[in-house]
């Protein structure tokens, strides 16, 4: 009997750490998202452009961690939305990032970025939506459903010195890939380095450059590649 309930306790403590515990945001990014309007839970930033990107986060991270790399897309003139995530799990988040595009039609077409488990529901929208998307960014991740026969683009971006996404099974996705995609590596960056928190699992590798110049290389990256549809949409 007593091993019976030292078992249901090992459950019960493992299931609520599964639901409450969550990566934190550094300093910097928490003081960004205070400049941000919060809308039923999601993160805002309001630009003038007609493109727009939603941010989906890494599995029991803090929504506030991606505010860093949310502003360097504003102020290129971007609306910047991190969606709120129950439990912080955003494998979850596809259903009420299809209800962000709905109700925000001022805003044409969206890039979805995707980090670590933030990918499945960037590619599962893409896949739903793809008259409203222009194309996904995913960040140490993968398309979770077959894109390569629509008509949008990709970016991969990796980091070197990744130690929690498996490179073998990110290749293993290459075929949902649409055919407008394209992969980046970037040199000394690691898995929790693509938003701004730190990690308490020791599993990521170290990295050689810091979190800022990750975040500021992915956007530099992002926009570069979607330069051509982005201008697209402002010219039609």
């Amino acid at each position: 009997m007593i091993l019976f309930f030292i078992i249901i306790a090992g459950i019960a403590v493992f299931i609520l750490s599964v639901l409450f515990y969550y990566n934190k945001p550094f300093p910097e990014a928490q003081e960004i998202a205070e400049k941000m309007a919060v809308v039923d839970g999601d993160y805002w930033f309001y630009g003038e452009s007609r493109v727009g990107f939603i941010l989906f986060t890494g599995a029991q991270t803090d929504e506030r961690a991606y505010a860093y790399i949310a502003n360097l897309l504003h102020e290129e003139g971007y609306s910047v939305v991190i969606p709120k995530q129950p439990f912080q799990m955003s494998a979850f988040g596809a259903k009420h990032g299809m209800e962000i595009i709905e109700s925000h039609s001022e805003v044409e077409k969206w890039i979805l970025v995707g980090h670590s488990l933030g990918g499945m529901p960037a590619s599962r929208i893409a896949a739903a939506k793809p008259d409203r998307v222009i194309g996904v960014a995913l960040l140490a991740t993968y398309a979770s459903v077959d894109l390569s026969g629509l008509d949008i683009s990709a970016i991969r971006i990796t980091a070197e010195n990744d130690g929690i996404m498996n490179n073998d099974r990110m290749d293993g996705f290459k075929n949902h890939l649409p055919e407008d995609s394209a992969t980046i590596m970037i040199r000394g960056a690691n898995h929790q380095g693509f938003a701004a928190y730190n990690s308490l699992s020791n599993r990521d590798g170290k990295a050689t450059i810091s979190w800022q110049e990750q975040n500021e290389l992915s956007v530099r990256y992002i926009l570069n590649f979607f330069e051509e549809q982005i201008s697209e949409v402002a010219s039609d």
